[in-house]
């Protein structure tokens, strides 16, 4: 096997992606909102934003320090580098009303708004192809996002070992190199090099997501991925179909699409699951660590030399970055807001329910025990019964505390 398959390629972002909108003259300046916060962020993040960003425009639930958080859907690697070099934003951007529901605005023409922040689902390392990111921008992790291999409900296949990805992915079908059953490159659904599901992937099969073969069925979407999948299960070639999702995808589509167990390099344990059956969703082996396939959520802010936060849209702007991420990363709380209950809704793990860590995609996992865990919340949110004992004031919890209801271990 060529060793060249196995180095890290820096991701080159290209012209950077438009955000599409209809109806975009009848659209508002987005100077004119309210204390704006400019987010070019992975698209993955639309679901939480959705639930998040109309309690923050909200003056009547907080206050003074309401956010109109105007949200440019990019890929990952897109959305890094736009903040990174400071490149002008995108024409139009998302943002939500207190009501919950979505509106646009529009840059002005010529206008030198530029980011506030960024959120993409790999590592400023991932998207630098192995370098090491400015020191002046700062990553935070937050919740984790479960990928995986999948194909349609009729196909017989339950398992895939890193070995095989990495061989599909790098040849397609290439003669002598296939892996059987998906042996037509046209039906192994895959997305592009920018995207953070192939990154995060290709993190943990060692082959960078950049590298993978150009025959392979690339999508734009992971929407695209899904739908291109649960079509095959009536054409009759649902056994030679194969494809990357995330977890919230994989899920709303269950009747008609199945993740595989996933065998990781030196994996002692064979393949498992993302979760602790093929029909669960208690994300148990990812919360312990015995399946790989996940990545953190990061946001990432820029300081300056005094450790402050910043912004090339001036200090009211930075502040307002900061206090954002410390509200999603669970920094600072409000009662108003529950993070943890909309990333549990959008099919993601909360940190306070991951007991290992790591520092890069597809790196070496560390034990990991969050301040206030939520294991309990986690599962009796998702309708499994934790057994945990209910709870309104944390004395009745035997030493633990009283988290969401429920009587946690500390």
């Amino acid at each position: 096997m060529s060793q060249a398959y196995l180095q890290p390629a820096r991701f080159l972002a290209g012209v950077l992606l438009s955000f599409s909108v209809s109806n975009l003259a009848g659209a508002v300046d987005c100077e004119s909102l309210p204390n704006p916060l400019y987010f070019p962020a992975t698209t993955l993040l639309e679901a939480l934003l959705s639930k998040v960003s109309p309690v923050l425009a909200d003056s009547a639930r907080v206050g003074d320090e309401a956010i109109t958080v105007i949200h440019f859907p990019l890929p990952s690697c897109s959305a890094y580098e736009t903040h990174r070099t400071r490149t002008y934003l995108p024409s139009a951007g998302q943002y939500y009303l207190p009501d919950g529901s979505a509106a646009t605005c529009e840059i002005p023409t010529l206008s030198e708004l530029r980011s506030d922040l960024t959120a993409m689902d790999v590592g400023g390392v991932t998207c630098l192809g192995g370098e090491n990111p400015p020191g002046d921008l700062v990553e935070f992790p937050s919740h984790v996002e479960t990928l995986g291999f999948v194909v349609p409900r009729n196909s017989s296949q339950l398992a895939i070992t890193a070995t095989e990805a990495h061989y599909l992915m790098a040849y397609g079908a290439e003669r002598g190199l296939e892996v059987a059953p998906w042996v037509n490159p046209n039906f192994v659904h895959v997305r592009h090099a920018g995207s953070s599901t192939q990154l995060t992937v290709g993190a943990n099969i060692g082959i960078s997501g950049t590298m993978w073969s150009g025959t392979l069925e690339s999508h734009q979407g992971s929407g695209e991925v899904r739908d291109a999948i649960v079509a095959e299960n009536t054409t009759g070639n649902a056994e030679q179909v194969i494809g990357i999702l995330n977890s919230s995808k994989w899920e709303l589509a269950s009747n008609d699409i199945k993740v595989l167990a996933f065998q990781a390099y030196n994996g002692c344990l064979g393949a498992v699951f993302p979760d602790s059956t093929s029909i669960s969703r208690d994300k148990e082996n990812v919360r312990d660590g015995h399946y790989p396939i996940w990545t953190n959520l990061r946001y990432v802010l820029r300081y300056n030399s005094d450790g402050n936060a910043t912004s090339p849209n001036g200090e009211d702007a930075a502040a307002r970055a900061q206090r954002f991420v410390d509200l999603m990363t669970g920094v600072e709380n409000i009662e108003s807001l529950d993070v943890v209950g909309a990333v549990i809704e959008t099919g993601n793990i909360p940190t306070c329910a991951m007991h290992v860590q790591r520092e890069i995609d597809g790196g070496v996992m560390s034990v990991f025990q969050h301040t206030a865990p939520c294991d309990c919340s986690f599962l009796e949110r998702n309708g499994i019964s934790s057994g945990c004992k209910t709870c309104t004031e944390s004395d009745e919890c035997d030493g633990g505390a009283c988290r969401w209801g429920f009587c946690e271990p500390q």
